[in-house]
């Protein structure tokens, strides 16, 4: 997946110049000019840092109920942003950001088919978020960077690797966030942009009984990038 970012990445660095040279060579916006003028995509790396949660299990499993810990580990990730403006406070964006976390679960060394005492159980998965937000760009500057506020909500997906993922299924939880920062041109298609997000869902379970406390968590992402105008 990352690769995929990538190869997007250098497409829009050569695409660019071709923009701008169309601008240079054509006194008059067409149509379709003045309605990509209002875009951009940005693509940023970020790293993911969740909350630990904790909540009693209460299923049919062996040894139950008792207090579960669940924690995921901190990861490097990848964000990509695609961002409509039609005026400093009407915005629309959609994102999509990737990582690779393991969840890890404490409390009496659950085995994941019995939920009975057989060593540390910890999951590897991929998350996946896909999430539609409100944008608001205040047309005044701060120090020179131009701020931005978003917020919106969508799905977070878990999808346990193939060998690392303890054979679990994988799950979709709603997910709501917001992502505060600034950016600021540094020519006529580009721009820097930094920023903190933070996603809130429930704590996956993957439909597992003996993992299952209810808890909502949140993932805080730093987030620093690049993007193009359009």
């Amino acid at each position: 997946m990352p690769k995929r970012f990538a190869t997007l990445l250098i497409a829009l660095l050569s695409l660019s110049p071709a923009f701008s040279h169309a601008q240079d060579t054509q006194p008059t916006a067409t149509r379709a000019s003045k309605f990509f003028s209002h875009f951009d995509l940005g693509i940023s790396g970020t790293t993911f840092f969740t909350k630990d949660v904790s909540g009693t299990v209460t299923s049919n499993a062996p040894n139950v109920p008792y207090n579960l810990t669940q924690s995921a580990s901190s990861a490097a990730g990848v964000l990509a942003t695609i961002r409509a403006q039609k005026s400093p406070y009407k915005g629309l964006e959609f994102n999509y950001s990737y990582g690779r976390v393991t969840q890890s679960y404490t409390c009496c060394n659950l085995n994941a088919s019995t939920g009975a005492n057989n060593g540390p159980f910890a999951s590897q998965t991929t998350a996946s978020e896909y999430t539609f937000g409100y944008l608001v760009r205040p047309p005044h500057p701060i120090f020179g960077m131009q701020p931005f506020i978003s917020g919106g909500a969508g799905v977070y997906a878990f999808s346990p690797t193939k060998f690392g993922g303890q054979s679990l299924q994988p799950q979709a939880r709603m997910a709501y966030y917001y992502h505060v920062g600034g950016e600021k041109m540094f020519s006529q298609s580009f721009g820097f942009r930094f920023g903190v997000r933070q996603l809130f869902y429930k704590a996956p379970d993957f439909d597992q009984n003996y993992l299952r406390i209810k808890k909502t968590t949140f993932t805080t992402e730093p987030e620093v990038g690049i993007f193009v105008h359009f």
